[in-house]
């Protein structure tokens, strides 16, 4: 499986997405309509039309899947911008494409002080067992395993799912799904953490490592904040632990870059599970 983060609008996604979803969920042809008059998206626009005439007289139930699925789609995952005539698609953005497994171990290595990472079979387990019921207080770690914050107003699994997992418990006020979302003031607070978080790895790898100090530490915290372009060469950090260790000094790069470009850009973040998207309407 993989996961995917994308950067999104994030007034579009207050103004535009949640209140369509929301709505949609008891009466799907006004929402469809609704949104129709602030899209100047020609394709979506249509989908709307195609959708309200194949006779949209309830809820999600009584969408025609295939042009639902596509809506959504340009919906969540493309580029919108307000413009004269209404929301508009301004394209797609590049985003993080890797492992869900790999990004999830590598999220909770710096989201949580007590994640077993050096033990392989211990980190598996809490990783899996995160996945079926993750919490909602491990930032990244929660965007990375379906974890809607805040809460929304419609359970998401239900727009759509590619694994099966969801929940949703409004008295518990939390809820989960193969796909989430983080409003840019969210992310904007990831970003000013991580600096603590990373630094705090990095004091653990040195007490596994049994050192008094981490020779390449100023180095590889400025390739995490993005004031160097490459990690330093043969770090003695994560050594030991499995081939793939010495890829996550890169890997931990590249995922808190696109959280510290997102909250740059005052972007919100999508995240999607991807392989074999099956919709639950």
């Amino acid at each position: 499986m993989e996961i995917v983060l994308r950067p999104v609008s994030d007034r579009f996604f207050q103004e535009a997405v949640l209140p369509v979803l929301t709505h949609a969920m008891g009466n799907a042809a006004l929402a469809l309509e609704a949104l129709s008059g602030i899209l100047a998206d020609e394709q979506s626009r249509f989908l709307c039309e195609q959708l309200i005439s194949a006779g949209a007289h309830g809820g999600l139930s009584t969408l025609e899947p295939e042009s639902w699925a596509e809506l959504v789609d340009r919906l969540v995952f493309l580029q919108w911008s307000q413009g004269e005539a209404g929301w508009e698609v301004a394209g797609q953005r590049a985003g993080y494409a890797g492992d869900w497994d790999e990004a999830l171990h590598l999220a909770m290595m710096v989201e949580s002080p007590d994640y077993p990472y050096a033990h392989a079979r211990e980190a598996r387990a809490e990783r899996d067992a995160f996945r079926l019921k993750p919490r909602g207080d491990m930032g990244l770690a929660s965007l990375v395993a379906g974890v809607w914050e805040p809460f929304p107003d419609f359970p998401p699994d239900q727009i759509f799912s590619t694994q099966g997992r969801g929940e949703y418990v409004p008295r518990d006020r939390f809820a989960f799904a193969d796909w989430a979302w983080r409003p840019g003031g969210m992310v904007a607070q990831w970003n000013q953490s991580l600096p603590r978080k990373l630094e705090r790895l990095l004091t653990r790898e040195q007490e596994r490592l049994k050192l008094t100090s981490l020779p390449e530490r100023e180095e590889l915290l400025a390739y995490w904040s993005g004031k160097a372009t490459q990690p330093p060469p043969l770090a003695v950090v994560f050594s030991g632990l499995g081939p793939r260790a010495p890829g996550w000094i890169q890997e931990i790069g590249v995922i808190t870059g696109h959280v510290r470009e997102a909250a740059q850009e005052h972007t919100a973040l999508v995240s999607l599970v991807t392989k074999g998207v099956e919709m639950h309407l």
